[in-house]
């Protein structure tokens, strides 16, 4: 439940954001050549995302999070040992977040697994947790995770 309470934490971070864009979860494996380089046609950068940070990045991701679910481990090590971008994974910038103390300039890059669609008694208690002045349409997803695999602060 903590991850969800962080994901959730950054997702209301990250909504004032504007100007970011992101791919669409896959509907199957993509190879990670594949993926990367069409995040990088969607994401143009003096920089390009390449395979070797991404997959320097991802074999970190235990490092930052420890308590991180099995499941949402599993799938991104499968990057790492089948050089795959699985199904439901995409990548996501942003680009400017606004906070209390100003809006700022970013180039964040995320790996986000998009998880897969809540139990009736999972959507029950995550909903619970929420604050009761927050509205929720649609589905609601669990086993979820976005994982920083770039983060620059330009201005």
């Amino acid at each position: 439940m903590k991850i969800i309470t962080a994901l959730f934490t950054l997702l209301v971070l990250a909504l004032p954001a504007t100007a970011n864009v992101q791919m669409q979860p896959n509907d199957k494996d993509v190879p990670l050549a594949d993926a990367i380089r069409h995040a990088n046609e969607l994401f143009p950068d003096s920089q390009p995302l390449t395979e070797d940070e991404v997959i320097a990045a991802v074999k970190t991701i235990k490092l930052t999070n420890p308590d991180m679910k099995q499941v949402v481990y599993d799938a991104y090590t499968r990057v790492v040992k089948e050089r795959v971008l699985p199904k439901g994974m995409y990548f996501n910038r942003i680009t400017t977040w606004n906070t209390e103390y100003g809006r700022f300039q970013v180039d964040w890059m995320d790996l986000c697994l998009e998880g897969r669609v809540a139990t009736t008694v999972e959507k029950q208690e995550a909903l619970s947790k929420m604050p009761a002045n927050m509205k929720v349409s649609g589905e609601v997803r669990v086993e979820g995770f976005e994982y920083r695999l770039r983060s620059r602060f330009i201005k």
